[in-house]
């Protein structure tokens, strides 16, 4: 999930010239705002369990990681990309206490620190005898020091580390592809296969980014279009261009989980995080670790600084502090994303989950009715408490 402030970079033209020629670009950039940390692992830990039932395992993904995200996406878009307005409809505060909850999953109490462990993993094939907390305090460190002045940099990450990472992607999963073993026979039911891509789809908490990635582009065709533009034009114009990146991640996932079918003889016996550079080495030889150790690295040191800003600058405008002490919030949350990278990826993922299953159902129902009832309505309201009171109940007294 590559948070854009980059994306000025895919779409100089205004106007017409926007329209037809950056959309694809634009697209592709989405692509690279959503797949982050987590869309790098989840895809081949589906397919080493569900085995000859990948595309079962891929349904489930496809449906939790990609239609209800972008459902997010298109959502907001129809509040012309507020997602201030769009909690807003909740009442009881929500507008601020429901982005805090969400941002900070996204931040230092989720993503961020899973970033930190993501990139670990492709460095950690490299270079064995790394340390997880060397590398987790050298990586908050830079976090926090590109943070500070993060415009010039994360551009030319942005710029370049997109079209990087689409290709090591496709050569690994155009290589794996063409030289695949024949498919081991898995002992899992259809519905189990399709379940854990389903609860997978969840753990990549893309829904939770739509909402905020769908405001950056919307508010991005906004510029780039000029005044004059209708807001409808934007929305299909960011419509067209959110298909596009849905496509390009499908195909992602697609590959990754049928790779992580074929070969889980290759990567069963190691961490989750070091599956794709452990396939890549497999696959194309030990100096391609360095390759993917980089790609995942930068990919993820562009997601982990991007959201951390997002999170900090948020706190410094809630609780109404001066500019100047954003270094000071910055460093606070640099910290406590460093502290929770700690417990490793899968210990970041016993964290996360039951706070997921206790949210993320009302936020589907929500984000279905929104796109249904387009303005206030009760059911609404009624959809997002009452399912999310019913997982809280679930989840004490079940």
């Amino acid at each position: 999930m590559v948070m854009t402030k980059y994306l000025s970079y895919n779409a100089s033209l205004k106007g017409a010239p926007f329209m037809q020629n950056s959309i694809f670009l634009l697209g592709f950039s989405i692509f690279a705002m959503f797949f982050g940390s987590g869309n790098l692992v989840f895809p081949m830990q589906i397919g080493s369990q569900c085995l000859n039932l990948w595309q079962l395992g891929f349904l489930g993904l496809l449906l939790s990681g990609i239609i209800i995200p972008f459902a997010g996406v298109f959502a907001i878009k129809r509040y012309q990309g507020s997602y201030d307005q769009f909690f807003k409809e909740l009442g009881f505060g929500a507008n601020i206490i429901i982005p805090l909850i969400l941002l900070s999953l996204l931040g230092s109490f989720g993503v961020v620190p899973r970033c930190i462990t993501v990139a670990f993993g492709g460095f950690h094939v490299f270079e064995p005898k790394l340390p997880l907390w060397i590398f987790s305090l050298c990586f908050s460190v830079i976090c926090f020091l590109v943070g500070l002045k993060d415009t010039r940099m994360l551009s030319i990450i942005g710029k370049f580390m997109t079209p990087i990472k689409l290709v090591t992607l496709a050569l690994i999963i155009g290589v794996g592809i063409l030289s695949a073993p024949k498919l081991p026979i898995s002992i899992s039911t259809y519905s189990s296969a399709f379940e854990l891509g389903l609860m997978q789809g969840y753990q990549t908490m893309d829904l939770i980014a739509g909402f905020f990635f769908a405001s950056l582009i919307f508010k991005h065709i906004e510029q780039k279009c000029g005044p004059g533009v209708s807001h409808k034009t934007i929305f299909w114009l960011s419509a067209k261009a959110s298909l596009i990146g849905a496509l390009v991640i499908a195909l992602a996932y697609g590959g990754l989980v049928y790779l992580g079918a074929s070969y889980v003889d290759v990567i069963s016996n190691v961490p989750s995080t070091e599956m794709l550079p452990t396939l890549t080495k497999y696959l194309l030889g030990h100096y391609s670790t360095i390759v993917i150790a980089l790609t995942m690295g930068f990919s993820c040191l562009a997601t982990a600084t991007a959201l951390n800003n997002l999170y900090a600058d948020f706190l410094r405008n809630t609780f109404r502090l001066k500019p100047e002490f954003f270094p000071l919030v910055l460093g606070v949350t640099s910290l406590l994303s460093f502290a929770l990278s700690l417990l490793d990826f899968n210990g970041i993922s016993e964290f996360l989950t039951p706070i997921l299953d206790v949210i993320y159902p009302g936020l589907i129902g929500y984000t279905l009715a929104s796109l249904i009832y387009p303005r206030p309505h009760l059911l609404k309201k009624i959809t997002f408490y009452g399912i999310t009171l019913a997982m809280v109940v679930s989840k004490l007294f079940i």
